[in-house]
């Protein structure tokens, strides 16, 4: 069995995956601001206790931006690193396991 990969496709994609870790932080910021401001409701809204909810989900939305940003931006780097073993731009790997052409020895 002969395993092969496109490099240019594999760097391709981890743009891709990095262009939505991108996404999830500007996200993140523009609902920054509306983290804490629960109050911002009014009077009527704090006595339903909207405010506190508010303040809850906007945190954990954050929480979750955060998070996600994060494994998008892990999944990008994994890509990265599979197209530079697999374009034997990696010479401790790709010399020791791969032939010239980037496939399996």
């Amino acid at each position: 069995m002969t395993l092969k990969a496109d490099r240019d496709a594999l760097i391709e994609a981890a743009a891709g995956w990095q262009g939505v870790a991108n996404e999830f932080a500007k996200a993140k910021t523009d609902l920054s601001l509306g983290d804490g401001r629960g109050s911002a409701f009014g009077g009527l809204a704090t006595l339903a206790n909207i405010n506190a909810q508010h303040d809850d989900f906007v945190s954990d939305m954050i929480a979750a931006l955060s998070n996600g940003r994060q494994t998008m931006s892990d999944i990008a780097q994994a890509l990265i690193d599979t197209a530079k073993d697999f374009g034997a731009t990696d010479t401790d790997v790709s010399d020791t396991f791969h032939g010239s052409d980037g496939t399996p020895s």
